[in-house]
């Protein structure tokens, strides 16, 4: 199934009249490997307005702790997007919430209340539970106890997941909210933008990295969302831009450097490093 968006909306794409305002194109700071900056070029890419966007590296600022990237995010994080006037947006669901206010069709807002509800959650999940954590995957150095603990809590977020996307216990399940394939029915909306990036990550390095079975394997919810939205085009440019760059760390020995690869293989039995 190719991944679907609602046309609603007006078809008049409002931020581009915006951006154009000071005669400058938008600017995103960000790199390639961050799946947070991965989920806003996927809605740039979805809403068409690659040629209104340059992107460039926080190092063009002089990097995150530079004085001037400072002065666009105090917190010292990515992404940011710039707008032709000189606003700073920082943090990636504001500016996603951004671009679908200012470039509303095709629209990524479900239509119905549980809808929006639904997306939201799948889209906390990640936010919430998965992203502060989300370097017990890649970093180092860490105890092996808090690596172990941070990876179960990955589990559980996976089976979160799973449970809204399968279960008849899930909010709205017995609406068309829940027939999927996506996270609010048959259409794309925010919550499946936000979460994709971070599945890729981890498909790419839990069962590489960490021994762990194919995590789609009794997750039949996720598996299905998955590879629907692999067939969606945005989605599909954004997983080969972040699988292309995870295939740099490797090839740089980034496991290997902070440790994990050691970690794993002497690990204690007390330890559990892999799940399914």
């Amino acid at each position: 199934m190719s991944g679907k968006m609602s046309e609603r909306g007006s078809m008049q794409a409002r931020g581009s009249v915006c951006a154009a305002r000071a005669g400058k194109e938008m600017v995103m700071y960000d790199v390639p490997v961050a799946n947070h900056g991965a989920r806003v070029r996927m809605m740039i890419y979805a809403k068409g307005i690659e040629d209104q966007v340059k992107f460039e590296s926080p190092k063009a600022l002089g990097g995150l702790k530079s004085e001037e990237y400072l002065k666009l995010n105090p917190m010292g994080k990515m992404p940011i997007l710039t707008l032709g006037d000189g606003t700073a947006i920082p943090e990636s669901t504001a500016i996603l919430r951004y671009l679908e206010s200012e470039f509303p069709n095709p629209t990524l807002t479900p239509q119905t209340a549980i809808g929006r509800a639904r997306s939201d959650y799948f889209g906390q999940i990640v936010d919430a539970y998965m992203s502060p954590i989300q370097g017990c995957m890649y970093r180092g150095p860490m105890e092996a106890s808090t690596r172990a603990e941070q990876l179960k809590q990955i589990k559980f977020s996976l089976d979160a997941m799973e449970h809204l996307l399968s279960s008849p216990a899930a909010p709205g399940a017995d609406t068309p909210s829940a027939s999927g394939p996506f996270c609010a029915g048959e259409f794309i909306s925010l919550g499946d933008v936000i979460a994709y990036p971070t599945i890729i990550f981890t498909e790419y390095m839990l069962p590489a990295k960490f021994g762990w079975k194919d995590i789609f394997a009794s997750r039949p919810g996720l598996n299905r969302w998955y590879h629907a939205m692999n067939e969606w085009g945005p989605a599909e440019k954004v997983r080969q831009e972040l699988i292309a760059a995870l295939k740099k760390w490797d090839d740089d020995g980034r496991w290997v450097k902070v440790g994990i690869e050691d970690q794993v293989a002497h690990a204690q039995d007390d330890v559990q490093f892999a799940y399914e």
